[in-house]
């Protein structure tokens, strides 16, 4: 625990907030879009672009200061999203 202590510490409050809202972003469009019938790498892009144009709009028009390293850490949260459903998806190919 005092190792996640000192990540959280070391990164902020805010890209820790950044990350986990935009895994959550992804997790779902990809979650609804694939349950929609959509493809694997479609509902991918499409959680990966919503993420980056809802983290680029609200950096532009809703803080005092832009802050791309918060753009950053919202698209990183997406990539353990993808890395999962990834794996999930390839599993279920090979069984």
């Amino acid at each position: 625990m005092n190792a996640l202590d000192n990540l959280i510490n070391k990164v902020g409050n805010d890209k820790v907030l950044h990350f986990l809202g935009g895994g959550l972003i992804c997790a779902v469009l990809f979650i609804l879009l694939s349950s929609a019938g959509a493809g694997s790498v479609l509902s991918f892009a499409v959680g990966f672009l919503f993420v980056l144009i809802i983290s680029v709009i609200k950096e532009l028009w809703l803080d005092v200061k832009a802050d791309w390293y918060d753009v950053l850490a919202a698209m990183a949260g997406c990539v353990p999203v993808i890395l999962a459903s990834g794996v999930g998806i390839l599993i279920s190919k090979l069984v």
